[in-house]
């Protein structure tokens, strides 16, 4: 699959899961503070994800728990976090959404601090029980979240979309990317190739990325904003800041195309074919098919596979043509020309041909034949 398609269901998942987790947060927090007296401080709406600097801090003790917010894990559940600054109870509002279900599996409600850490029970918005939570800071600016006889969540800060790492793959040349997270060395699938993908992260991950020339191309080097960066065709990364990768490729002088190997003339009883080549990798094959007047002909080009011997084409152009007793044509009539099928060649440079498209056909063996034929 491309990096791009790679990213866009978690980015997906973690968009819905910001919106419902927004969406609690203005309801709650608009609840909470329509109790309190007329005259009470109560803190707007928010239009973006606050920051600790930028969450209000009315009261002494909201100081004593600095980081407020929103937060995501590497599984995109999310956690918000601000202090309520109401006359009658003023505390840390908290809600939370853990697990696949967003609908069932959130919680929110009032926490108090107790011995530097934030602590009580989440009253559940859906069918789920009510969630008995910890809070403490994790690292420089994280949360760790531990469930009541359940799971640890580690959280970080939640980056909006100006703030979010971004990083982009382009192939500069005749050549394909492929991408996996993790460590691993990605599949070379030609379904999933790709020439370019952006990367939109909210903190750092590690990928990985592998560079492939197409045919009669050569790989020279990954740059990294345009600048040098490996000769390695595959690159493990830790991405953690904006920076714009190119894989080089430049053409091969020494590169053959595999098919002029089995070009020339061939033969399946009355039917002949005539194989050239096109291309880097490609073959062009006429086959024709003759009955006294008429002459029938396939227009056939596809890549070549130089592991498997295969060519797998599509847009075949099948047409029968009249002709007469000069040898001048008469008519043409157009069959189809949306033919598919494949044709293998052996080691010994016969190859066999089979239709698919439109009506699966028997397969024919066709014989090379020597210049002396």
């Amino acid at each position: 699959m491309n990096a791009e398609s790679l990213t866009h269901g978690s980015k997906k998942k973690a968009n819905r899961k910001t919106l419902i987790c927004l969406m609690l947060a203005v309801c709650l927090i608009f609840a909470l503070t329509a109790c309190g007296s007329a005259g009470s401080n109560t803190i707007p709406v928010p239009t973006a994800a606050p920051t600790a600097a930028e969450t209000p801090v009315p009261a002494k003790e909201a100081s004593l728990w600095p980081r407020t917010g929103y937060f995501t894990d590497r599984e995109s559940n999310m956690l918000s976090i601000a202090w309520l600054d109401d006359t009658d109870a003023p505390g840390w509002y908290v809600g939370c959404l853990l697990g696949e279900d967003q609908t069932e599996n959130a919680w929110s409600g009032m926490l108090s601090l107790k011995g530097g850490s934030l602590c009580g029970t989440l009253p559940s918005f859906g069918e789920t029980e009510d969630l008995t939570i910890t809070i403490t800071e994790e690292g420089t600016d994280g949360l760790l979240l531990t469930v009541e006889g359940g799971e640890a969540y580690h959280f970080i800060p939640y980056r909006m979309a100006d703030e979010a790492i971004l990083v982009t793959f382009t192939a500069d040349g005749r050549g394909s990317i492929y991408s996996t997270q993790g460590e691993r060395t990605p599949d070379f699938d030609p379904d999933y190739a790709c020439q370019s993908a952006q990367l939109s992260l909210s903190f750092p991950e590690t990928y990985t990325f592998a560079a492939r020339p197409d045919a009669g191309s050569r790989f020279v080097k990954w740059t990294k904003d345009g600048e040098d960066f490996s000769a390695e065709t595959q690159i493990t990364l830790q991405l953690a800041e904006n920076a714009e990768y190119a894989a080089v490729f430049e053409e091969d002088p020494d590169w053959q195309n595999p098919v002029l190997n089995y070009a020339g003339q061939y033969r399946c009883g009355k039917t002949t074919a005539q194989v050239e080549c096109s291309g880097s990798d490609a073959a062009q094959i006429l086959i024709e098919r003759s009955k006294g007047s008429e002459t029938t002909y396939w227009i056939i080009t596809g890549r070549f596979d130089a592991d498997t011997l295969t060519i797998r084409y599509s847009g075949c152009t099948k047409a029968k043509v009249v002709y007469d007793d000069k040898g001048e044509a008469q008519s043409t009539d157009q069959e189809y020309e949306n033919g598919a099928g494949t044709i293998v060649f052996s080691g010994d440079g016969d190859f066999t041909w089979r239709e698919d498209q439109p009506e699966p056909g028997e397969e024919l063996v066709f014989e090379r034949l020597s210049e002396s034929d």
